[in-house]
């Protein structure tokens, strides 16, 4: 530690300093050899105290307070220092006469920890990377006003010094001392804060032995609390602070994409099988790299989350504020999930487009849905029936009856190609879809799209085979949350037939957005239940109604992996793979009682 600590000290101290060393007789016989060799490289910008009899830690440093003249840091022997820390680490001091202490981040500093606050965090990587990516924030230091600062490395006031005094030395061997200190600053009108854009390393608990260290912690706090009964309230006051909070994030932020390969993700807020696939990939990711998400539900602010192994996050900030953090993130790939719940897609576009020319990002495209073809994101018409139209010539016609149901609100549908035109073929550099009908479709409207296109089936947790047990009658199955574009209007036909057919059951494993008189409903569900569910209610086979060209169906691959028979429509991504399945039945005409009809015919010859 000791060499460490002097060589960071010799090679990254960028203001004029003297340094005391105190030897608090310690009976390690390498450590005064080592000071003195360490005092032969300072010369006459050290002073070496050596205390003939063991004083404790307290009385050690006020001994060596007696002798400064200006400011002072505290620093413990346990510590390694960056470039420059000593001027970022002054700086507050140095425009406000008032600020009595100061505190960097670090790995092992209470309050100060990051990436986990109150934590002991193992760090691994490079000081300096870590520094030169703090280094960039700007502290709005009076806004951040704490009840202490931790004495590990921390920055005292001159004129507090001789207002207030030194350290307490009720406290002995230490903890507590330096808390005790700033309470006391800020009864004389001094505030304690923080210098956010430094970073130290602090191995903590490298001067005392845990167990001896958590007797000091104990019997000192209880010194410190008699003294200042609010104290431990004043600390969770600031760490639910908002602004400590937005600082905390962003550092955290800018902490863990300096170490670790960053990928942005712009992200809907609707859940579903995006969100699904969204947190499946970052299953596989967190572990390697820095997962950044960015959401927008409609409103004029982004919300940031990231997610690195266990750790994770999340800040809501304004549109602008968070693609100027984005900006100064080392980002080596931008992936666009999708859109659909933005305020302004077409702006983010833009944005997207000029974060990807500020960080040089490699920037991936996923087709979830259809929203780059129809801001309808389904292709639906006013009939509520997928409009196949052969070209953008003929949307302008249906976009006026559609406009005021749009779930994205836009004014102009030719500026809305334009812009996705423009925003696929020269800021994206790959597009993923996940069937050859999503493929079909794209390269039909986006054709100078298709030497980047890729189709990666979503890789879907494989489930049980089952076998359901013998029973009267025909039980279909529909699975997940149906809306209209899911087929809940041909389900609600169905419904006022049903009871025609004695002998069909239908069941909508999960829900629809309005109550079917005739079919039964489980409600919300969890997928690893859904072997159990099926069992449960016997059924015979799984319907997907979908009347829109779906661009993957989890509820059809999970159907297929219980080896379920399984009907849907000749439509998108359902039908591509129903029509390779053994037990799979592709219905050629999007009608309720054609369909319910052939789903019997087909259940009776199996």
């Amino acid at each position: 530690y000791l060499d460490n600590l002097f060589e960071s000290i010799h090679k990254n101290t960028d203001l004029a300093y003297h340094l005391f060393i105190v030897n608090d007789c310690s009976s390690d016989i390498k450590v005064k050899p080592l000071l003195e060799k360490w005092q032969n490289v300072f010369q006459n910008d050290m002073t070496l105290i050596n205390n003939s009899n063991n004083l404790g830690f307290v009385k050690s440093v006020n001994k060596a307070l007696k002798l400064t003249k200006n400011h002072v840091v505290l620093i413990n022997t346990d510590v390694i220092l960056p470039f420059g820390w000593a001027s970022r680490l002054m700086y507050p001091i140095f425009i406000d006469n008032k600020v009595a202490s100061v505190t960097p981040f670090s790995n092992a500093a209470t309050i100060f920890s990051i990436p986990e606050i109150n934590k002991n965090n193992d760090f691994s990587g490079n000081l300096e990377d870590v520094n030169s990516s703090l280094k960039k924030l700007n502290i709005p230091y009076h806004e951040l006003q704490f009840p202490t600062g931790v004495g590990f490395c921390m920055a005292m006031n001159r004129n507090a010094l001789k207002k207030i005094g030194f350290l307490d030395e009720i406290y002995d061997k230490g903890y507590c001392e330096e808390n005790d200190w700033c309470q006391r600053a800020i009864k004389n009108g001094y505030y304690n804060t923080i210098a956010g854009n430094l970073f130290v390393w602090h191995k903590h608990g490298g001067s005392f032995e845990s167990a001896e260290k958590k007797q000091l912690i104990q019997y000192n706090h209880k010194i410190l609390l008699k003294r200042y009964p609010d104290y431990d309230n004043n600390v969770q006051e600031i760490i639910q602070d908002n602004a400590f909070i937005s600082l905390r994030f962003i550092s955290e932020l800018f902490y863990l994409s300096a170490q670790n390969k960053t990928q942005v993700w712009f992200d809907h807020s609707w859940g579903g099988g995006t969100e699904t696939y969204t947190f499946n990939k970052f299953s596989e990711l967190k572990n390697d790299l820095l997962c950044v998400r960015i959401q927008n539900d409609n409103t004029d602010f982004l919300k940031i989350s990231y997610y690195y192994k266990d750790i994770t996050n999340s800040l809501i900030v304004r549109t602008k504020d968070t693609l100027s953090i984005l900006s100064q993130l080392p980002i080596e790939d931008i992936v666009v999930n999708n859109l659909a719940s933005y305020q302004n897609i077409l702006q983010m576009l833009e944005d997207i487009a000029k974060l990807k020319k500020q960080t040089n990002a490699h920037v991936s495209f996923r087709g979830h849905d259809l929203q780059c073809i129809c801001p309808s994101i389904t292709m639906m018409n006013e009939q509520h029936i997928w409009c196949n139209c052969s070209s953008f010539k003929q949307c302008d016609m249906c976009f006026k009856k559609i406009q005021n149901t749009l779930p994205i609100k836009i004014n102009s549908i030719n500026a809305w190609h334009e812009k996705w035109t423009d925003f696929l073929k020269n800021t994206v550099d790959e597009i993923i879809v996940f069937s050859q009908s999503t493929f079909n479709l794209y390269a039909k409207y986006y054709p100078e799209t298709t030497s980047k296109m890729m189709i990666i089936p979503h890789a879907v947790p494989s489930m049980p085979k089952i076998n359901i047990p013998e029973h009267k009658g025909i039980n279909i199955a529909v699975l997940g949350v149906i809306g209209i574009s899911k087929g809940f209007l041909l389900l609600k036909e169905i419904n006022n037939f049903i009871n025609n057919y004695p002998n069909v059951n239908i069941s909508v494993i999960g829900y629809t957005y309005e109550k079917l008189s005739n079919i039964h409903q489980t409600g919300k569900y969890d997928p690893k239940d859904l072997a159990d569910i099926m069992i449960k209610n016997k059924i015979d086979i799984v319907f997907i109604p979908s009347v829109w060209p779906e661009t993957f169906s989890y509820t059809t691959a999970e159907a297929m992996s219980m080896g379920l028979p399984i009907a849907c429509f000749n439509i998108g991504a359902p039908a591509e793979r129903v029509a390779n399945y053994n037990k799979g039945l592709v219905i050629d005409k999007i009608d309720a009682r054609y369909a319910l009809e052939k789903i019997i015919q087909f259940i009776g010859e199996k």
